[in-house]
């Protein structure tokens, strides 16, 4: 048995709205697509909430591209932060090759990341 709601939250007014097929299979699909269970709450929803949410849907591609970026730009903060914790731990700590090959590397990785991002900008715009 349903709770009872209270009087300002019944709903006893009925509204009809006449749309073309078209137009009522772009509802159909939007429903679907943004995981509403009645045309009415997905109605209700862009009608009366104030913040609507904007979903950005991209290639399988794209997808694969940015978690590979993400992962590079994970190992560089982890590489950049060895480093940075050797020369402020220890005072007389030098750079070795090696450090600076690392930093060159994340450099350069980082670069490309901004690279790909400028790519890839005018398709969240």
């Amino acid at each position: 048995m349903r709770p009872k709601l209270p009087e300002n939250k019944k709903l006893s007014s009925q509204l009809r709205v006449n749309v073309s097929d078209i137009e009522k299979q772009e509802i159909l699909r939007r429903v679907k697509e943004e995981k509403f269970q009645t045309v009415a709450d997905y109605i209700r929803s862009r009608l009366f909430v104030k913040r609507l949410h904007k979903r950005i849907t991209v290639s399988d591609d794209y997808i694969r591209i940015f978690r590979t970026m993400d992962y590079n730009l994970t190992k560089t903060g982890t590489n950049l932060n060895q480093i940075s914790h050797k020369l402020n731990a220890y005072n007389t700590y030098m750079l070795t090759e090696g450090d600076q090959q690392t930093i060159k590397n994340c450099f350069e990785q980082l670069k490309g990341c901004f690279e790909l991002l400028d790519k890839y900008l005018h398709y969240i715009k």
